[in-house]
């Protein structure tokens, strides 16, 4: 059944976005098969995704292409360019409107969205980022939805430990291409 929501996953989510971020649409589906969470929980962002994104499409069809979406555990961060404020005020809008958002972290920019270009080399750099933290001892790369944009890199996940996230972030800081990191992760809750 995950196999099956993972292809739902990467095609709805990736399948009709720029170039680039089709190397991402892999890694989100092996972080959907990898990580520890219940399917359902993986399911439910999934379901608040596809809403937020059919929203924004019918706001303004660009706003598919322009605003990138990530959902973890009803935590959406959103990130990208529009030109104007009033078109921020809207998607804000469409994503509160949508059951079982819990948090918002917008990080759009009002200036003119990244190029073909731009998006597909920082969506080498992602992809290169996640391969080094997959082969890094001590790092459980599941742990870390890892989305880069406009030279900003951010983490949302569960920390498992103080360790593992400072190992992350060196591996990070290394990369050619990221400007500056923002953690939007949380620690684990105890049982």
């Amino acid at each position: 059944m995950k196999c099956f929501i993972a292809l739902i996953l990467v095609c709805g989510l990736c399948g009709c976005q720029f170039l680039g971020t089709i190397a991402n649409g892999a890694h989100k589906a092996y972080t959907f098969l990898a990580d520890d969470r219940s399917w359902s929980d993986d399911v439910t962002d999934i379901r608040i995704n596809l809403e937020i994104r059919d929203g924004l499409a019918r706001e303004k069809g660009s706003l598919f292409f322009d605003v990138e979406v990530s959902v973890f555990e009803g935590e959406v961060l959103l990130n990208g360019a529009v030109p104007d404020v009033e078109l921020i005020q809207k998607i804000m809008s469409v994503v509160w409107s949508v059951d079982g958002v819990r948090k918002v972290y917008n990080y759009i920019r009002v200036a003119e969205p990244l190029t073909v270009e731009e998006v597909a080399v920082e969506a080498g750099i992602a992809a290169q980022i996640r391969m080094e933290l997959g082969m890094t001892a001590g790092i459980e790369s599941s742990n870390y939805k890892l989305i880069l944009e406009n030279g900003v890199v951010y983490l949302m996940g569960i920390r498992s430990s103080r360790a593992e996230y400072e190992a992350a972030v060196a591996v990070i800081k290394n990369a050619m291409g990221v400007d500056r990191i923002i953690c939007l992760m949380r620690e684990p809750i105890e049982s």
